[in-house]
Order: C-alpha cells, then structure tokens, then sequence
C-alpha cells in the first residue's frame, strides 16, 4: 500500500498495481490530513476543519465517522490481499492517527532522495543529478491538489518550497558535471516562472557564459533588475550583481566547476525572502541533450572585454551593488515600521472602543440624588411643570 501526495491524493494498491478510487473529495480531506500528520493524532476537530471549514454540519461528529469507518474498510481490505494484519488507521482517543512506514509515502521517499543528492553532490555531481531527476518524476502536479484545510494547505506549500530547492540542488550539481548547455532551457523556464529566486538567474547566467554567450548573461541580470523594479521598488541582491561583475570581467572562477559549485550548495536563497511562489508548476522537463558550444575564455595578454575597453562599467557595476545593498536595508526597514505603526493604530482602536464602553456603563449607573424622582425618558416639559 502506498500514499501519493505529491499531486491528487492517490492510495495505491502494490498488489494489484491500481489505484484505489477516493468516493469524495471529504474522503481525500481526511486520508490527506492523516498522511500529513502521519504517526500523530488527528483531533476530531482538526479533521472537521480539513472537511468542512466553515461550514460544518450540524451532525459532523456522525458524518466523520463515517468517513473515517469507510477509510479503514477500505485499508484492511487491501491489508487482506497483501497478507498483512497490522491495523493503519487507528482511534486515538477523541483523534485519529495513521501509522505507516515513510517508505510507503512517496513526499518522504522524495525528501529521502534529495537529502542523499544533496551529500552527494560534492563527491559524484553526475549521480547526485540523477538522483534528484528520479526523484522528480514522482511528482504528479500540484502537492494535495484538491485539499483546502489548514494542515493540507500549509504542507502544500512546505512540499512545493522542497521541490524548489531540490531543483536549485539539480542545476547546481549539472553546472558542477559540466552539463551547462542541457540546462539552459530549463532555466529559461524557471526564471520566467520563479522570477524571485535569486539561484536560478545566477544559474543562467553561469550556463550561459560557459557556452560562450556573455551578452546574454548579462541580459539575465538586467531582466531580473527589472522585473524587480518594475514589481517590487527593489533591486537585485548583492550576490547576484557580484555575479554580473565576474561575468562583465571574464572572472576564471565562472570556469571552474570545482570552486564555483561548494558555496552554491549550502542552501537555497530567494531575491525576496518572504514572496509566495506559484504552486502550480509541475516539475520541469527533460532538456534534449545539445553539445556545448565553445566557451570563451578571457586572454591572458592582450585581447579586449568588457573590462579594459570599458573599466567604467565595471566601476559603476561595484558601486551600484553597495548602493542596491543600502537601498534593500532601507526598504526592508521601513516596512517593519509601517508594521509597527499598524499594530500602534490597531491597539488605539481597541483601547478606544474599550473606554467608550466603561462611559456609556457608567451613565446607566449613576446613582441618583436621595428624595429626587427620575424623570420618565421623553416626559414632556408642560407635564414636567404641573406636576
């Protein structure tokens, strides 16, 4: 028995090779909730959040019940035609908890593959590559497609966020094993999909440069520079016009897939820290394998580049990186005082509505002068006077 959720929420029966159909999306709520919260407890109310949200049923207690009975039914009758007995899906209280092997989740065998990648990498960067494309194909579309609830919602986005990183790790192994030319256009792809990750711009950029296409790596700083300012009021981060530097000066370490790969491979980095990005994507394709064109390499005496005919631009380059860093500082702080400001309005608001209400209870009781009648709400004045 195995459980996907890289994708619509699937139970798979090994022995007969089939996939066992899900009667409703309530029953792919609930299977979905238990596999996130695999060898823990699932609240009776956690898993009527996952179902219904809002709009829960009078008798929701009785409806989960029976979700959950036709579920474990459905498990033991494939626990029978594998000749096992232990019992998954299990009572736990006023809960419910699932009780598999990682092996038989296909998001842990992907984390499984893309930690052992990830160590690998640095030692053999042509099995680390194929390690992480293997892994890839398990991916079927978007993770818990179909599942809205709290706990399926947040893991959708932590599994989406994995399989990012582990294409960083992919193309940082490709560059490291000197398959710049096959990774272009995928790249190509990324950045036009991702366009807030700072690693995969500088992938491209480095890709295109050992295939001899300095111009065009250039152009791949200067559409992310826009893109971010044109979108956000930002600029590109220090890493990246430090790599547009090596790039307009020839720097050998571009070459060098030996130096260049160990500091990639410490962890993913993103040109805004905190921007969502689409879950939607599935995972990118094979490129057709092209031959690498030649690579320009600058001379070591003589020649023209960038550098010597227009020392200029490398200067303006260097500086416009200290000013970008100053400027993201800047911004990065004023949003934490508009936060703050935010919270100080909120916290007024609340002060405000609190005092009106202990003036308005006072009114109503405040005791009157001994002797002395209230007068009726209303009375009028002439009855006022004859009395």
């Amino acid at each position: 028995m195995e459980f996907k959720v890289l994708g619509p929420i699937e139970l798979y029966d090994n022995v007969n090779q089939r996939r066992v159909a899900l009667s409703s999306h309530k029953q792919r709520a609930v299977l979905g909730a238990l596999i996130v919260k695999c060898g823990s407890p699932v609240s009776a109310e956690q898993m009527s959040e996952e179902v219904w949200g809002d709009a829960r049923p009078r008798a929701s207690a009785n409806a989960l019940h029976a979700q959950i009975h036709r579920l474990r039914r459905m498990m033991n009758h494939m626990l029978d035609g594998e000749g096992a007995s232990p019992q998954f899906l299990i009572t736990e209280g006023s809960g419910y908890l699932l009780r598999v092997d990682a092996a038989q989740i296909d998001s842990e065998v992907f984390a499984h593959a893309i930690d052992r990648a990830r160590h690998t990498a640095a030692q053999d960067p042509v099995l680390a590559e194929k390690i992480i494309r293997d892994a890839l194909k398990l991916w079927r579309g978007q993770a818990l497609q179909g599942c809205h609830g709290p706990l399926c919602t947040a893991e959708a986005v932590r599994l989406e966020e994995t399989r990012l990183s582990a294409l960083e790790i992919l193309y940082d192994a490709s560059l490291r094993a000197g398959m710049h030319a096959n990774v272009i256009t995928e790249l190509e792809e990324l950045t036009n999909s991702y366009p807030l990750r700072e690693r995969f711009y500088d992938q491209l950029m480095i890709a295109l440069y050992r295939c001899g296409h300095q111009a065009q790596a250039l152009s791949v700083y200067e559409r992310a520079r826009r893109h971010l300012a044109n979108e956000l009021g930002l600029t590109p981060v220090p890493a990246l016009s430090r790599r547009m530097e090596q790039v307009l000066s020839h720097s050998p370490d571009l070459l060098d897939t030996q130096t260049w790969g160990t500091a990639e491979l410490r962890g993913p980095q993103q040109l805004v820290q905190h921007a969502p990005s689409p879950p939607t994507m599935a995972p990118v394709p094979f490129a057709t394998p092209r031959p690498a064109t030649g690579i320009r390499r600058r001379p070591d005496h003589g020649g023209s580049g960038p550098a010597r005919d227009c020392p200029e631009a490398l200067r303006y380059a260097r500086a416009a990186s200290s000013v970008d860093a100053e400027l993201r500082r800047l911004h990065l702080k004023v949003e934490e005082l508009t936060s703050q400001q935010q919270a100080l309005i909120t916290l007024v608001q609340q002060l405000s509505t609190q005092l009106e209400g202990v003036i308005e209870g006072s009114k109503e009781h405040r005791p009157h002068p001994a002797g002395s009648r209230r007068q009726p709400l209303g009375e009028p004045r002439l009855l006022r006077r004859a009395l």
